[in-house]
């Protein structure tokens, strides 16, 4: 499968899960936000925590120093581990942390995303005052500079 193929087909899962998510997010009080919010802190962290370096690990220290290619590379790993939660007795609090972070670094990857990404975070943001763990600076670049102002 080509590349231009496969790209066009994470930018439209992509932008139909984030579309779905925001609507999720527009219902749903500010508790709810706040536990997957928390439930993705500790994703972040068991990633963080793990020996040795990984795209994933250099995702949530420095998602800016990412190459394009390990981008679309750690989309699409992070895009078969979705579809795997998915189809698996997890339940809703992981399935929806792990999605916060899958659909980030898509809207961030895939550049006509990167204005849901925003629309993300602007809706998830309002979950933090709500959050034990999760802060504003758990936000991954690009959209950490959102605010609530």
């Amino acid at each position: 499968m080509s590349n231009v193929v496969l790209s066009f087909q994470l930018e439209s899962i992509s932008s139909k899960l984030l579309q779905g998510f925001v609507e999720w997010i527009e219902i749903n009080d500010d508790k709810d936000i706040a536990l997957i919010l928390d439930s993705a802190y500790e994703f972040k962290y068991s990633i963080l925590n793990l020996k040795g370096n990984s795209l994933q690990k250099k995702y949530f220290i420095k998602s800016q120093d990412l190459t394009s290619d390990e981008i679309i590379l750690l989309i699409n790993q992070w895009k078969e581990t979705f579809s795997k939660l998915m189809n698996s007795g997890v339940d809703r609090v992981v399935k929806d942390s792990f999605k916060i972070w899958f659909l980030t670094l898509a809207a961030y990857g895939i550049p006509s995303l990167t204005q849901r990404g925003e629309t993300l975070w602007f809706k998830l943001i309002e979950g933090i005052p709500s959050c034990e763990k999760f802060s504003l600076s758990d936000i991954p670049h690009p959209y950490n500079k959102i605010t609530k102002n």
